[in-house]
């Protein structure tokens, strides 16, 4: 693997790995009865947020995907601690917010990432002349 391919240490796979360990743990202290841990499942909006930052990341900061995510964590926030109310107020700033990245990023092209296909990813196959089936007539390779 080449320096440049190398994959990022914050990645949106690294949050799902975290997130359900520590929910697993969360919900292993609460049966246990060790902790209420219900209190602590009120601040899943942070998950949300952690999925948006490593998105933008990975995608850079116009990243589309990104600022979904940290939308919904946005929302999920005024919804779990705002006043009642406040999110049926507000709800026009997220239209304003993405029709500001989209238009970001009309003004600044993102580069294309290319995605790497499954045979890039995997050595390749052997071809007939590599094969050791003792019943062909290629020549075989002495160890």
């Amino acid at each position: 693997m080449n320096p440049q391919e190398r994959h990022p240490l914050f990645s949106a796979k690294l949050v799902l790995g975290l997130t359900v360990i520590a929910l697993g743990l969360i919900l292993m202290a609460d049966s246990l009865r060790w902790y209420d841990a219900w209190h602590l499942l009120t601040w899943w909006p942070l998950v949300l947020a952690a999925f948006g930052l490593a998105r933008l990341v990975q995608d850079g900061p116009l990243s589309l995907r990104g600022h979904v995510w940290l939308a919904f964590a946005a929302a999920g926030f005024i919804h779990q601690f705002g006043p009642w109310g406040l999110l049926e107020r507000w709800w026009p700033a997220f239209l304003i917010w993405g029709g500001a990245i989209v238009t970001l990023r009309a003004l600044f092209p993102q580069p294309k990432r290319s995605k790497r296909s499954k045979s890039q990813s995997q050595s390749p196959s052997p071809t007939p002349t590599d094969s050791c089936d003792p019943g062909t007539d290629v020549p075989q390779v002495k160890p």
